[in-house]
């Protein structure tokens, strides 16, 4: 393989040139999220950035978020209710517009989010361009999956940068898009903790959720949480999504528990925090570590959807590129690339996708065969494999 890239190389220098530059990558990221947000434009597409958009109508007008408002459009909004405040940028400006500025916006976070990862310029590369399909599916959906992954990235690679005023904002913006992101939190505590930057951390969680106090009275805000937590509380008591659970609910046994599942991801998170905080080994560990919560926080996600799975991929991404490359590692890969990334597009054929991924959420299950992986390495339980020399010299 690296023969090929090699002849490559030399018979076109000046395109090889090009394509590791990063200004052609985040101009390629542009170029697709326009072209993405007028496609979904002209089919008369764009639900979510509709259902966005009137959540700042509805917030201003005092009514009520969590309707159902089929005239507007289809589905309900799950959001906290600060979340219209920080979409308010987009929500006045016509639809096209908004479309392109959104589109632009979730792709170029996301594309400085992988740009700042302590990582090699090929492993970046790596990313930037194999992700492009998941990248797709999500931007092209108007959602904000881009923005819960690059912000989770970008609290990690702040930390690691010693850059604590930062990184306070990250999580609580990842909170109060979707309640799960503010999992990001919880590097804080493996990376040199200090009472400064928990102070920063608490502050910024505090100014962004007292946010709607600014247009509501103390009883209108009180209202607006419940009417938050019903919602939520009716929506996630109906669905499974692309999780752990739909896996186990069509694969294994129809009548699985989903609140026993995740009760039971959420102690094997706790034990694998507390394990890593006493053997005080995260340095050694710290790539793994942002890899297993980006994934977690979506396998166990009962509201995951198959845009939800950039947050995961860009894990799988992570782990893959700090990882030894051993024929288990390769194996996952390549499942996980076809299955997860590829399934949703044009490349994979439509007859499996419809008969076999969707109906058994075939999507989710590299990631958490990859999850598992990791967390074998996360509690110090070796598993010997040989490594395998792909390259003669270390592509990423």
């Amino acid at each position: 393989m690296v023969n090929y890239l090699v002849r490559f190389q030399k018979s076109f220098p000046l395109i090889f040139k090009v394509l590791k530059n990063t200004n052609f990558i985040f101009g390629l990221y542009l170029l697709m999220a326009i072209i993405l947000a007028v496609q979904q434009y002209v089919n008369g597409s764009g639900n979510n950035f509709i259902i966005f958009q009137h959540s700042v109508y509805h917030f201003f007008g005092h009514q009520n978020l969590y309707l159902e408002y089929p005239k507007e459009y289809f589905d309900i909004f799950l959001y906290n209710p600060s979340f219209p405040i920080l979409f308010l940028p987009f929500a006045y400006i016509p639809t096209l517009a908004g479309f392109i500025i959104w589109t632009i916006f979730t792709s170029s976070v996301y594309f400085v989010a992988i740009k700042s990862l302590p990582i090699s310029e090929n492993s970046k590369l790596f990313i930037f361009y194999l992700i492009i399909p998941e990248l797709n599916t999500a931007v092209g959906n108007l959602q904000t999956n881009p923005l819960i992954a690059a912000f989770t990235v970008l609290a990690w690679t702040s930390l690691e940068k010693g850059a604590y005023k930062r990184f306070s904002i990250f999580p609580a913006l990842n909170f109060f898009i979707k309640g799960y992101g503010g999992i990001a939190s919880i590097f804080f505590f493996l990376k040199n903790p200090n009472f400064k930057t928990f102070i920063y951390l608490g502050v910024s969680f505090i100014m962004i959720g007292l946010l709607p106090l600014c247009f509501y009275s103390i009883e209108g805000f009180k209202t607006l949480y419940e009417q938050w937590f019903t919602c939520l509380k009716d929506y996630s008591s109906i669905n499974v999504g692309l999780s752990v659970m739909g896996i186990i609910q069509s694969l294994i046994y129809k009548g699985a528990s989903k609140i026993v599942i995740q009760l039971i991801g959420i102690i094997i998170f706790l034990l694998t925090f507390i394990v890593i905080f006493f053997r005080k080994n995260y340095e050694h560990i710290k790539f793994y570590f942002l890899a297993n919560v980006l994934i977690w926080m979506v396998i166990f996600n009962q509201v995951a959807e198959s845009p939800t799975y950039l947050i995961a991929s860009t894990g799988v991404f992570i782990w893959f590129v700090s990882s030894k490359k051993n024929w288990v590692d390769i194996s996952l890969f390549c499942l996980f690339f076809i299955l997860t990334v590829l399934s949703p597009t044009d490349l994979f054929p439509k007859y499996l996708r419809n008969n076999f991924v969707i109906p058994y959420c075939l999507k989710a299950l590299p990631c958490v065969l990859v999850w598992l992986k990791i967390q074998f390495k996360l509690s110090g339980i070796a598993i010997k494999t040989p490594e395998i020399i792909i390259w003669n010299r270390k592509l990423i």
